[in-house]
C-alpha cells in the first residue's frame, strides 16, 4: 500500500496526469495480479470519441458545454479584456422559456416565475397527455381559468382596503388644512370652540386648530395599523398562514381536486406564483 501510494503521490504532484493513472495501474497489477493495460498500450493513446462515450455521459450538461466551445457558441471569458458575444453565441440563445433546457427551466421556476412555472406545467401536460405544445396550452388555459373561478369575491377584501386607504390618506389633507371643511366638521361632528378669525388666517393655523381632534384619530389609526403589521409578521415567523397564503392554498386545493391526473406540486407552485388580477 505505501508503494501505490508514493508512486501515485510523485506522479501526481510532477503535474503527470495520464501518466500518473498509467503508473497507478501498473503498480495495483503488480500487486494484485490484475491485468492492467501499460502506458504504451492503445488503451491509453486512443483518443476519445462520440462513440466510445457513454449516453449518460453524453447528455449531461458538462459535454454539452464542451460542444457549444468546439462550435464557438461561447463566450471566452477567460481570455483578457471584456469579451463581446459571436454570432454563433447569439443565435443560441433562448428568445423565450418555450425555448428553453428542462434543467435551467426548473431551476428560474423554483424561484419563483410564474412564466417559468406556466411553462413546466404546460411540459407536465404534454407528458402526461400525451398531446402536442398547442394542445397543452388549450389545457393550460382551463387550469387558469378554473384557478380565476370567483375570484372577484377573493380580490373584493383587497379593492375595499385600498378604497378606504386612498380616500383616508388623501381625505386627510383638506380635513386638517383646509378652513372650510374644518369649520363644517367642527359643526356637525366635534363643536369646538372656533379660534377667533386672525388665528384661521393661514393653513398652518387652521390645521393648529383641527389638530385638536384629529391627532387622536390619526394617532389611533397608525398605531392599529402598527400592530396589524407586527402581528402579521409573528404570524409569518411562526410559519402560520395570513390571509393571503390561506386564500392561494384554498384555490390551489380546487384546481387540484379538478385536476388530479397532473402533479399536485407543480400544479400548486402554478397556482401560488398566479397573481389575483390578470395583469393587461
Amino acid at each position: 500500500m505505501f508503494s501505490i501510494r508514493s508512486a501515485l503521490t510523485r506522479n501526481l504532484v510532477g503535474g503527470r496526469g495520464r501518466e500518473a493513472a498509467a503508473v497507478f495501474a501498473q503498480v495495483v497489477a503488480s500487486n494484485s495480479n490484475i491485468n492492467v493495460p501499460s502506458s504504451s498500450s492503445s488503451y491509453y493513446n486512443t483518443p476519445i470519441t462520440s462513440s466510445s462515450i457513454g449516453v449518460r455521459y453524453q447528455t449531461s450538461p458538462a459535454y454539452r458545454r464542451y460542444l457549444q466551445k468546439q462550435n464557438g457558441s461561447s463566450i471566452n471569458a477567460h481570455e483578457h479584456g471584456v469579451q463581446t458575444p459571436s454570432l454563433g453565441v447569439a443565435r443560441t440563445m433562448p428568445n423565450g422559456f418555450s425555448e428553453m433546457e428542462n434543467g435551467p427551466l426548473i431551476v428560474i421556476a423554483e424561484m419563483g416565475n410564474h412564466k417559468a412555472r406556466c411553462e413546466v406545467l404546460r411540459r407536465h401536460i404534454m407528458m402526461m397527455d400525451n398531446v402536442d405544445y398547442d394542445a397543452a396550452t388549450t389545457t393550460l388555459n382551463d387550469i387558469e381559468t378554473k384557478n380565476r373561478q370567483n375570484i372577484i369575491w377573493a380580490v373584493l377584501p383587497y379593492q375595499i382596503g385600498i378604497a378606504t386607504a386612498l380616500m383616508a390618506g388623501l381625505g386627510a389633507i383638506p380635513m386638517v388644512f383646509n378652513v372650510d371643511i374644518a369649520l363644517w366638521f367642527n359643526h356637525h361632528f366635534v363643536t369646538m370652540e372656533i379660534p377667533g378669525a386672525s388665528d384661521l388666517d393661514t393653513a398652518l393655523e387652521t390645521g393648529a386648530w383641527t389638530w385638536n381632534w384629529m391627532e387622536p384619530v390619526l394617532g389611533t389609526a397608525s398605531f392599529t395599523l402598527l400592530c396589524l403589521q407586527f402581528s402579521r409578521a409573528q404570524i409569518t415567523n411562526l410559519g402560520l398562514q395570513p390571509y393571503t397564503e390561506k386564500l392561494k392554498e384554498a384555490r390551489a386545493k380546487a384546481v387540484i381536486k379538478a385536476f388530479p391526473k397532473y402533479d399536485a406540486t407543480i400544479l400548486r407552485d402554478f397556482v401560488h406564483s398566479d397573481t389575483l388580477i390578470k395583469p393587461y
